[in-house]
């Protein structure tokens, strides 16, 4: 059974710059377990967070 961390990742593999509401639905984890997710994976520079069009934070997976 993958972890929350696992399923994010992949959910953004499919589908690159979901916001924080779009890619919690999607990977279907908590929002407030998504945000620490997405900070972790952001300070091991797994994960770049920008401003996106919607006025959300854009999340996209960064290449090794």
């Amino acid at each position: 059974m993958p972890t929350n961390t696992e399923r994010v990742m992949a959910t953004l593999r499919r589908s690159p710059g979901l916001n924080d509401d779009e890619l919690a639905r999607e990977a279907g984890v908590d929002p407030r377990e998504l945000r620490l997710i997405c900070r972790y994976l952001e300070l091991l520079n797994w994960l770049r967070r920008t401003p996106g069009p919607d006025g959300g934070i854009a999340n996209t997976l960064i290449d090794p």
